[in-house]
């Protein structure tokens, strides 16, 4: 196995903690989406996020293991992942997940992104950073 000399950390280590920083995303995140969207979106007269947490894995699961992947990335890149990270992350992988699945024509296109955006985004920033405190013991390198 070869250890990196600047950081002492081997590529098995590298990746098993890349691995599980995208675990981390994948399965904290979108429940934690699903209980922010349902608080944001003044839905709580529903009297349960139920609905909203078991149906965010339907919706959420692909933007947490991208977001999970790209701060795990990062982290690897920079040795680290401080806080800008993941906000950064967040806001990409939300455009290019509206850009592709919001339907509208192109003069709407923009204004359909920002309703929807305005849904979504607060809850994806919310459960980003909340993956981000659980996994940055993962996401140190150096």
């Amino acid at each position: 196995m070869s250890t990196d000399r600047r950081t002492g950390v081997g590529a098995a280590s590298k990746a098993w903690r890349l691995l599980a920083t995208v675990a981390v995303f994948g399965v904290v995140g979108p429940p934690v989406g699903g209980l922010a969207t349902w608080v944001t979106m003044g839905a709580s007269t529903l009297r349960s996020p139920i609905p909203f947490v078991t149906g965010s894995y339907g919706e959420g699961f692909v933007l947490a293991l991208a977001a999970g992947l790209l701060v795990g990335i990062a982290a690897l890149w920079f040795g680290s992942a401080p806080w800008p990270v993941p906000i950064v992350v967040v806001v990409v992988v939300n455009i290019a997940v509206l850009a592709t699945t919001v339907v509208a024509s192109p003069p709407d296109l923009v204004a359909a992104m920002i309703r929807v955006g305005r849904v979504f985004l607060p809850a994806s920033l919310i459960a980003t950073l909340t993956c981000w405190l659980l996994a940055r013991p993962l996401l140190r390198f150096a």
